[in-house]
């Protein structure tokens, strides 16, 4: 409850700072008048929805800093991803509202001039609101609803730094060229401030945090190889980073033939080891790549990220519900139940396509025959069907359980539905929502 507290105290600054103008131009500009007449309305309206889209199109770039702040506020990075997300996609509505509005007043008595209004004109601050337009249309199009790889994916968004340098371009000269229209005082002011905020957390992020915050540097001491994962064990150069079974890392690799770029991983191996463990699932052309590494290349390793570990649930009952490379997160947790200083009663259920796949099995095996209060039920998919709850009823009572749950998006999404259905309390479902491409 806690968690849940700060994350809509979160969402509540986010809303606050979001609608900070609409207060300035209702507190210090035209107020209330302007809604007099259906055209001064729509007009003003127009203003508003831009204002607020450009203040949350800043606060996105804020979002994916990466701060342990921000982290913290929301309960891991992986839910800040999903703000972000959803932050993103609202201000690309607001930002479409803005020219829909503007023209709304001409309409219907001339219709070419709402046309106009809307074309690239000789007006370069109309034209840089336009393709500022466009390519936030185009990126978040790519962000939503398209499933292309992580590294394209991250090189499209380096770009949203320029679509927003376009739009600080549009905000600070539209109102000298084609209007006189008297916004609020000390509009150029917030405009600044906004712009400054946006520019300067995209900066951090792509030029500064890696010259700020240095990533630790690792060596792969060990690679093991099997039909559809890769596993990796890396060992400092110099200090560990302190990190918990379940969190995230974002990886770069030193190897001639692969790129320098970060990639996030999550971390197989119980709290502390020295030795960090990363399991990785062979899906592409990126990790087949992975196949040229060897024992001894250099790593960097910035993180820890994710608050994902049975310690920060309160169940003394737990249900753990992996499929796939979803199981990565629990390896580890596993492996912490070995110290037996935990007072917790937990119940595994792993799914997998086939025997072959159940990567780290040994260890589960291990961890149910050496602590009493861990029991593990292996699920191979292709003779029994797709795991459901109620054949993990059959074995486990779901009263009073707090359920863990790392997989696919469609996966979790069901097995959650269904646990809503014969009914657990959402606050007692966790899931790892990590979604890299």
């Amino acid at each position: 409850m806690k968690k849940r507290f700060k994350a809509a105290l979160g969402w509540l600054g986010i809303i606050i700072l979001s609608f900070i103008p609409v207060f300035l131009w209702f507190r210090l500009g035209p107020g209330i008048q302007e809604f007099a007449d259906y055209s001064s309305a729509v007009h003003s309206l127009g203003e508003l929805f831009g204002l607020v889209g450009m203040t949350m199109f800043a606060l996105t770039f804020v979002l994916s800093t990466r701060l342990r702040f921000i982290e913290n506020i929301f309960g891991g990075l992986d839910k800040v991803y999903i703000v972000h997300g959803i932050l993103g996609g609202t201000a690309l509505i607001m930002i479409l509202f803005h020219p829909i509005f503007l023209v709304l007043k001409f309409i219907p008595q001339d219709i070419t001039q709402a046309a106009i209004y809307l074309l690239p004109s000789t007006f370069w601050s109309v034209n840089f609101g336009i393709l500022a337009l466009l390519g936030l249309i185009i990126l978040i199009y790519i962000t939503l609803f398209t499933k292309i790889k992580y590294h394209r994916w991250k090189f499209t968004h380096e770009f949203l730094g320029l679509v927003f340098a376009l739009a600080v371009l549009h905000v600070f000269l539209v109102r000298g060229s084609v209007s006189s229209d008297y916004i609020f005082h000390g509009y150029y002011v917030y405009a600044a401030v906004v712009s400054a905020i946006g520019l300067g957390a995209f900066s951090y992020s792509l030029l500064l945090k890696e010259r700020i915050m240095k990533a630790a540097s690792y060596l792969i001491s060990d690679i093991r190889k099997s039909r559809n994962t890769l596993v990796l064990e890396l060992v400092p150069e110099h200090k560990p980073i302190n990190y918990n079974a379940g969190q995230a890392v974002f990886i770069r690799f030193y190897n001639e033939h692969l790129s320098k770029e970060s990639h996030p991983f999550s971390i197989a191996s119980k709290t502390g080891d020295n030795k960090m463990r990363i399991m990785i699932k062979k899906l592409g052309d990126f990790t087949e790549r992975l196949e040229h590494l060897k024992p001894g290349d250099r790593v960097s390793v910035e993180g820890p990220y994710g608050k994902f570990h049975f310690r920060n649930y309160p169940g003394k009952r737990q249900i753990w519900i992996a499929a796939g490379i979803g199981v990565t997160p629990f390896i580890g947790m596993a492996e912490d139940l070995l110290e037996k200083k935990h007072d917790i009663h937990v119940d595994l259920y792993y799914t997998a396509r086939d025997d072959s796949d159940f990567a780290g099995y040994d260890i589960f095996s291990k961890v149910a025959s050496e602590v009493p209060g861990f029991r593990f039920f292996p699920w191979n998919s292709s003779q029994k069907g797709r795991i459901t709850v109620d054949s993990i009823e059959k074995t486990s009572s779901l009263k009073n359980a707090e359920f863990l749950l790392c997989g696919s998006h469609a996966f979790k999404e069901s097995i959650i539905h269904k646990l809503i259905k014969s009914g657990v309390d959402k606050d007692n479902i966790h899931e790892e929502v990590f979604d890299f491409r």
